[in-house]
């Protein structure tokens, strides 16, 4: 299990020039602070783990991310809720079907605030400051317009594949607002931004609004 740096624990922090800070950013700031300390307290727990018998793949596992993606956020999500009392989660609530674009809803002790999880798979050798994928755009906006002052965080959980193991890296954390880029890919319809863990503080509404502007650029808002 990859031990956190000062520069881990710090979390890269971009500003914007001219911009604003959202209401409550502090407030926002340590929570997300402590959600990723809450994932990476699970993922030292796991460590590693088994993921079938040697003898049904006796050339070894190609490590491709999204083969063990669903496996991942499984474990990621069981074990918040198995070691929630010792990694400082107080709640873990399910999402209420499985098309939703997060995977748990944590609640934190001594915090009002809810936040929902959306548990990414990513190879340790898998670069991190290239573009990918967060999730399509019109869902987001949806979910934001629905809950204008939700806090959506994206939890990159970083892994090595070695034979049929599996083990557990580092986790990188960032909230979707927040984004350094907010890039709309009209070929596949998705958010993409860079997983580095960087972050530019926004309100969820600039957010929203810079999605739509794209989206109404590519002549996507109401149509695909």
């Amino acid at each position: 299990m990859h031990i956190p740096s000062s520069l881990d624990i710090a979390m890269p922090m971009q500003m914007r020039l001219n911009g604003s800070v959202p209401p409550g950013f502090k407030e926002l700031q340590e929570g997300r602070m402590k959600v990723k300390s809450a994932i990476e307290c699970v993922c030292g727990k796991i460590g590693e783990f088994k993921i079938l018998d040697e003898k049904l793949v006796p050339y070894g596992l190609k490590p491709i991310a999204r083969s063990i993606s669903w496996l991942v956020e499984q474990l990621v999500v069981q074990n918040l809720r198995k070691y929630k009392d010792e990694c400082g989660v107080m709640e873990v609530e399910d999402p209420p079907h499985g098309l939703t674009q997060y995977d748990c809803v944590l609640s934190l002790k001594n915090h009002v605030k809810k936040y929902y999880i959306n548990v990414k798979t990513s190879l340790m050798v898998t670069e991190e400051t290239g573009n990918f994928d967060i999730s399509k755009a019109s869902k987001l906006i949806r979910l934001y317009e629905e809950n204008p002052d939700i806090m959506l965080l994206v939890a990159i959980v970083k892994v090595g594949i070695e034979g049929v193991r599996v083990k557990f890296d580092k986790v990188i954390l960032f909230n979707v607002a927040w984004v350094p880029s907010i890039y709309y890919n009209r070929a596949n319809h998705n958010l993409q931004s860079t997983a580095d863990g960087v972050q530019t503080p926004r309100s969820n509404k600039e957010f929203v609004e810079e999605l739509k502007r794209q989206m109404r650029e590519a002549g996507h808002l109401e149509h695909y």
